[in-house]
């Protein structure tokens, strides 16, 4: 049998992308260009990283609001590491870790007291955000050096920061698709009564899911400023919410147990298409956010709509889990 149910908005996030693109070419003649093409993908690059981590938690029924907060924290105290030890590895292992500690933090709220994650990562958005510029006194961490190339560098004519979106995207697909951590997601967000009834260790899985998240949320930080070519405490503010974006119009359902990482990041892709055509076609600012919200809105009622009275079934170590969505 066949675990999981295929979502139509995993195919309209296929459609939808290349509408878009069909549009914007005849918009702007410069849009196809390998430049272009190659400049979306680098700028989506930080966002989608973020997106994964979200992917794995929404699946499972949960959601992470700090992963901006995370990264901007994350990632300055590497900028800082840097610059005490000259060491990138350590410093890069320092941001994944940090981001990994506001995973715990998180998950440990959440699943001890079982407290709603909405107001849990809302709050660590606070908490993280205060942490850096309390550290930081609010300056900004300049003078970097060669921790810029993770953001800026290239592997032949690839930026690095799209080969580490790809890697993680692979990584991604690997945990949902073939280990049974990623079933138990899958199991848990489709029918969290029926998961524990099955012996999956529900709290222990989300757990792991919330430290994923907060790993992947250092590494997008630690990869934005090196591109920013600085530590820059308040960077990270919003980019939970594309990150968000990109995970629903992949076709991510937001009640859970439905989502892929080729999804997110197709659907990182859209935004990242609309971001660009909006751009070159000089559309201002605040409309760019009324419509990015209206996408939003579009891609969860599609998900809303493409599962009601439907049946999902989940297979789990050949059981077999249903509920209504």
């Amino acid at each position: 049998m066949r675990r999981g149910h295929i979502s139509l908005s995993k195919y309209m996030s296929i459609i939808i992308l290349a509408v878009m693109m069909l549009i914007s070419a005849v918009l702007d003649s410069s849009f196809l260009t390998g430049q272009n093409l190659v400049n979306i993908l680098r700028q989506i690059s930080i966002v989608t990283i973020l997106a994964f981590g979200e992917t794995m938690l929404i699946i499972g029924g949960q959601l992470d609001l700090s992963v901006g907060t995370n990264a901007a924290m994350s990632g300055t105290f590497a900028c800082i590491v840097f610059i005490a030890t000259g060491s990138l590895p350590v410093a890069v292992l320092t941001g994944m870790a940090l981001g990994a500690v506001v995973g715990t933090v998180n998950g440990f709220v959440v699943t001890k007291f079982d407290a709603p994650p909405f107001i849990v990562t809302l709050a660590m958005q606070q908490i993280t955000t205060g942490i850096i510029f309390l550290y930081t006194d609010g300056q900004n961490v300049y003078k970097i050096g060669d921790f810029r190339i993770l953001g800026q560098g290239n592997l032949g004519f690839i930026p690095i920061p799209i080969i580490i979106m790809l890697i993680i995207c692979a990584i991604v697909w690997m945990i949902l698709k073939k280990m049974k951590f990623g079933r138990y997601l899958y199991a848990i967000g489709g029918n969290q009564s029926a998961a524990v009834a099955s012996g999956i260790k529900v709290k222990s899985v989300l757990m792991r899911a919330y430290i994923l998240s907060g790993v992947l949320a250092g590494l997008g930080g630690v990869i934005l400023m090196s591109r920013l070519n600085a530590g820059l405490p308040a960077s990270g503010a919003g980019m939970e919410t594309d990150a968000l974006m990109a995970t629903i119009i992949g076709g991510t359902s937001f009640t859970g147990g439905i989502g892929t990482a080729l999804g997110t990041l197709i659907g990182a892709c859209v935004i990242g298409v609309l971001n660009n055509i909006m751009t070159l076609v000089g559309v201002q600012a605040y409309i760019q956010q009324i419509l990015k919200g209206t996408l939003i809105i579009c891609a969860v009622v599609i998900d809303i709509y493409s599962k009601k009275n439907k049946k999902v079934v989940r297979i789990v170590d050949d059981k077999v889990l249903e509920s209504k969505s």
